[in-house]
């Protein structure tokens, strides 16, 4: 049987990780912002998809981060402008 010092010591642990674990989401979500607004050409597209396009990855990512997805997308839609993907650019190109 477990000792309260023991399941205080586990708690705490447990909850350390989880704090580890969302702040780790949270630097996925916040680098790929600073890509889409601030990075190379290739950096930007590739954010723009990842935050405009993709369903699943973004999904899981929003959720260790404790964020509704859907309500990040409809506040970077207010703040900023999608960064156009038409014409010659629009495609893939090898790195």
């Amino acid at each position: 049987m477990e000792t309260v010092k023991e399941i205080r010591i586990s708690h705490s642990e447990t909850t350390e990780e989880c704090i580890a674990e969302r702040h780790l989401w949270i630097a996925v979500v916040t680098r790929a912002l600073e890509d889409w607004r601030n990075g190379t050409l290739r950096q930007r597209r590739d954010a723009q998809k990842f935050l405009f396009e993709d369903t699943q990855d973004f999904a899981r990512v929003c959720a260790g981060a404790g964020l509704d997805p859907a309500s990040l997308r409809n506040r970077l839609t207010k703040i900023g402008r999608k960064i156009s993907m038409e014409g010659a650019w629009s495609h893939h190109m090898a790195a």
